[in-house]
């Protein structure tokens, strides 16, 4: 059994039970910008000397938005969940889904990445999804 991604590019994954997960971004060797996703093209100077990083997933609240009606089929049980817009510690603003943890988000609340199970496949593989869940928290 293992844990997979949901959507590849995204995330790694933890390796160990005390291991955080963490975005996959890059970082501009021109200007210093950070993105989330990756880019083939930095979006700040259009340099092109990006290097993959690690982002942490710790930020910010910045704004939210509640969807009332069910996500793609298999993601979630419930029909209606949180969309956020986080500023992250590293600098890029990013979009993701909020943990049904959170309950009622506040703008300016401190959040971290986390994952949650979507599915179990037959052959007992987790597909699992990222998420920004209240900081201090374990993921």
């Amino acid at each position: 059994m293992a844990r997979v991604p949901f959507e590849a590019g995204l995330v790694v994954l933890p390796e160990g039970e005390r291991d955080l997960p963490k975005l996959l971004g890059n970082r501009c060797g021109e200007c210093g910008a950070v993105f989330h996703p990756p880019r083939p093209v930095c979006l700040s100077c259009h340099g092109r000397s990006l290097r993959d990083a690690q982002l942490s997933g710790d930020g910010t609240l910045y704004a939210c938005t509640h969807v009332q009606m069910p996500l793609r089929p298999g993601r979630r049980e419930s029909r209606d969940y949180w969309v956020g817009h986080v500023d992250l510690d590293e600098g890029p603003r990013v979009q993701g889904l909020l943990s049904a943890d959170i309950g009622e988000p506040r703008i300016g609340m401190r959040v971290a990445l986390g994952l949650e199970t979507l599915r179990v496949e037959d052959g007992g593989d987790e597909i699992v999804a990222h998420h920004f869940r209240p900081a201090g928290e374990s993921a």
